[in-house]
């Protein structure tokens, strides 16, 4: 590999981690927080629903912030940056062309978007500096169109897995409810942290009722272990940010030390079955946020019956005190069992 510096595969895989989860986050942002916000306000102006679109739009660049910001990760000049963000939205599949034009799929596939990122950077590190005056000519060619190009082929097989993961969670929906709720709260709990969608997946599977309160339940179990633990060595800034972009945002410090899924799981296991007892419902378009912009908890809301101070206290209690409480638990509990350290949460952005 010319004038490219040697790296481990875990500092390979780190930095590809890293990269993808800031994508998915500063993409993804902008709705979050103020998607429902600007949706309620739409009936009170062109602007409230000018300003939902853009926020909407702005979720559309994930798979090309993603490839940015990896390529970034690995100190990419200008050009070799873009052509891994270039690379990234081709093999995201982001859009499509259907009849005479373009349509735009969402966030893409981000499974095969880090993929095609993958092999974009292998390409561009490949290549090195090997003919400097070729560059602007060559790099968005091998690093960019040929990346893209593996990207679109790899993309099917790629959707296909993921159908087959569709296909076994709405397997759980066939329990019965005790065991379904659990089941589906750490099957979230666990999806979140993970290049996989749990918007995507709920939708796949047209989860509602109880199914999807659980799955909703889960991933905020998981969004308070990580907030908790995150509280003890990050910034106030990068725990408060967790809340509006989700645990997606340690998405890295998760994979690469797997067992941070033990807590994880004991957390989404305990939330599920609580919400068992209380009934918590959800829809398809809430299953896959946990409480980002507050959707689950509202639409939990929407389906419970009895006095409101009763119903707000139910939910409070199902979405901040028993998620939080064990996350102390586990963490307490861990830590001290030198399973894992404090360090294993330290968000790599906060070291700049």
């Amino acid at each position: 590999m010319e004038n490219t510096p040697k790296m481990s595969v875990g500092e390979f895989t780190n930095k590809i981690l890293n990269g993808a989860a800031m994508g998915i986050v500063v993409g993804l942002i902008p709705s979050a927080i103020f998607g429902e916000v600007f949706k309620a306000l739409a009936n009170h102006g062109a602007m409230w629903v000018t300003l939902s679109q853009i926020v909407t739009t702005f979720s559309f660049s994930v798979p090309f912030l993603v490839g940015m910001l990896t390529a970034i990760q690995f100190g990419f000049a200008p050009i070799h940056t873009a052509a891994v963000a270039g690379a990234a939205f081709i093999g995201s599949g982001a859009a499509s062309f259907v009849g005479e034009g373009w349509v735009l799929n969402g966030t893409g596939d981000l499974v095969n978007t880090i993929i095609t990122v993958i092999i974009s950077v292998l390409i561009i590190r490949w290549y090195g500096k090997r003919l400097p005056d070729l560059t602007i000519v060559i790099v968005p060619i091998i690093g960019g169109a040929i990346p893209g190009l593996v990207g679109t082929l790899t993309l099917p097989y790629v959707a296909k897995a993921t159908a087959l993961l569709g296909d076994l969670i709405a397997n759980f929906t066939n329990l019965q409810p005790f065991l379904m709720m659990i089941l589906l709260a750490v099957t979230f709990g666990i999806m979140i942290v993970t290049p996989l969608s749990t918007v995507a997946i709920a939708y796949a599977v047209s989860l509602a009722g109880l199914g999807a309160g659980a799955a909703n339940v889960g991933i905020a179990a998981t969004l308070f272990t990580l907030v908790y633990a995150s509280s003890r060595v990050n910034n106030p800034g990068t725990t408060f940010t967790l809340f509006f972009s989700g645990p997606k945002l340690l998405m890295a410090n998760v994979l690469q030390n797997p067992i941070v899924f033990l807590p994880i799981v004991i957390n989404t296991a305990v939330t599920g079955l609580v919400s068992y007892f209380f009934k918590i419902q959800g829809t398809t378009a809430s299953a896959g946020f946990g409480i980002t912009g507050l959707s689950g908890p509202i639409t939990a809301f929407s389906f419970m019956e009895g006095n409101v101070m009763i119903r707000l206290v139910i939910l409070i209690v199902q979405y901040l005190v028993v998620p939080l409480a064990i996350a102390f638990v586990t963490h307490t509990i861990f830590t001290r069992m030198n399973l894992y350290n404090d360090d294993v949460f330290k968000f790599v952005g906060d070291e700049n």
